[in-house]
């Protein structure tokens, strides 16, 4: 016969433990669960400055500020190339020469606001942000009979106040990826087409300008439709161009 001695310390240990092991887990099991919960997470404001897309597609843009030079044979050139783009206006410039809005409208391309007074929005207010907007919004809506939704801020300016300010206007903030430099003096035409042409990738968004400040550009404008066609690119509106993806920063 076999006789058992029980070790209370031995057993009093084990005992511990055990519940010890079972709180571990029980505690790793609520941190688990914890951690798989979906939550909702509203995205983050961002400009945009191109479009996540592998297919060689891209918009080519123009900003007008002031002058009646350049923007006539800027369109002709788009007429003659059968390229729609998209054009960001400032509301003076609307009001004071009527016949290129509607012009640009009536030709089938995309019209986005440039604002009201070329100054920076981060250094605005919100109330200032919105009154610049809307009546740079207003000029747009009575010479064309579009209400954009697109914007270019002056400079390109922007942080995350401009931003929600823009997105409560209902607006969406388009940068650029692709800067053909065409408003810096010293570039040359074939400077200009190079920049643009070397620069360009899939979903980029190409920024020029129709001001008479930019008289190279009608120049240079003929050469880089041709040599991103030849590229293998199609060229857009920036609308449709965010068919083809989401709207990135980098």
């Amino acid at each position: 016969m076999r006789i058992y001695l029980l070790n209370l310390k031995k057993i009093k240990r084990n005992v511990f433990l055990g519940a010890l092991l079972l709180l571990s887990a029980g505690l790793f099991m609520i941190m688990l669960q914890q951690n798989t919960v979906p939550t909702e997470v509203e995205p983050k404001l961002h400009a945009i400055y191109k479009v996540q897309t592998d297919e060689k597609v891209a918009a080519l843009t123009f900003d007008i500020s002031w002058g009646t030079k350049v923007p006539g044979p800027v369109l002709d050139i788009l007429k003659e190339k059968n390229v729609k783009s998209t054009f960001f206006l400032s509301g003076p410039w609307v009001e004071k020469h009527p016949e290129f809005p509607k012009r640009i409208a009536a030709e089938g391309h995309e019209i986005g606001s440039h604002g009201n007074e070329h100054v920076n929005y981060s250094g605005l207010t919100p109330e200032g942000i919105k009154k610049n907007v809307m009546t740079a919004h207003e000029s747009i809506k009575k010479v064309t009979g579009i209400e954009p939704n697109l914007i270019r801020t002056p400079n390109g300016d922007w942080n995350d106040m401009v931003l929600k300010t823009l997105n409560d206007l209902g607006y969406k903030s388009i940068k650029w990826s692709d800067d053909s430099l065409d408003w810096k003096k010293e570039k040359s035409v074939q400077q200009i087409i190079d920049r643009v042409l070397d620069k360009i990738h899939p979903g980029a968004i190409i920024l020029m300008h129709a001001s008479d400040t930019c008289d190279r550009t009608p120049a240079a404008l003929p050469t880089v439709i041709d040599g991103l066609r030849e590229k293998g690119y199609k060229l857009v509106t920036v609308s449709e161009l965010l068919k083809y993806g989401p709207g990135v920063t980098d």
